[in-house]
């Protein structure tokens, strides 16, 4: 199975550091934000632009008033970290150092979607990945968050032909796969708060939330 990375698909997730510094409260609303999908893996990883630097000789500190509080442990086989969340007031008294310049070294979110597990989920669980997407899209926006893009539709890719059927009581709706094996379905406030199943015919390969 694939997973599909939202930060591709919407926006560049590089935060780039301010000399060797990068401002905590930058990067403390993305680690914040309240998930619900349960088909979203966050990853944050360091991204280094020279292949030749090991992940091993990337130092991360988390620090305070120009002073060393913690050490950032970088995972030497992908890059991957784990940073705390704070409050707003303490993420402005904090900051990100790195030991390595900014033109080789920088810190990335990767908001992966995964495959469901099986062929049937809740309408909840799975149009989450919509409200969740524009989550991101606000926090990794900023001040510019009114000019970001908004998902408002899943498109599931299949490795084949494939239906989708939503079991409304009200209103039983399938969907069959276009040309390219792809099916889109617009989330649908009436059917977030009914919650019918969702039945595939065949596990999805990859999920793309969709502007």
């Amino acid at each position: 199975m694939k997973a599909f990375l939202i930060t591709l698909l919407m926006l560049p997730a590089l935060l780039h550091a301010e000399g060797r510094d990068i401002a905590y409260e930058k990067i403390n609303p993305v680690l914040n934000l309240e998930i619900q999908s349960p088909l979203l893996e966050v990853k944050l990883a360091v991204d280094i632009s020279d292949a030749s630097l090991p992940f091993e000789e990337v130092q991360i500190w988390l620090v305070q008033n120009d002073e060393v509080v913690a050490e950032i442990f970088v995972d030497p086989s992908d890059g991957t970290i784990a940073l705390p969340t704070l409050t707003e007031r303490e993420a402005r008294r904090h900051t990100l150092r790195i030991n390595q310049p900014e033109e080789l070294v920088q810190i990335s979110f990767g908001v992966t979607v995964l495959p469901p597990p099986n062929t049937a989920m809740s309408y909840r669980e799975l149009f989450y990945l919509v409200d969740d997407a524009n989550l991101f899209i606000k926090a990794m926006a900023g001040a510019m968050a009114f000019l970001a893009p908004k998902v408002d539709a899943l498109k599931f890719h299949f490795a084949e032909a494939a239906t989708i059927s939503i079991e409304s009581v009200e209103e039983p709706l399938t969907f069959e796969t276009e040309r390219d094996n792809s099916i889109s379905v617009k989330q649908s406030s009436k059917l977030m708060e009914e919650n019918p199943m969702v039945v595939f015919s065949i596990i999805p390969v990859t999920i793309e939330p969709l502007k």
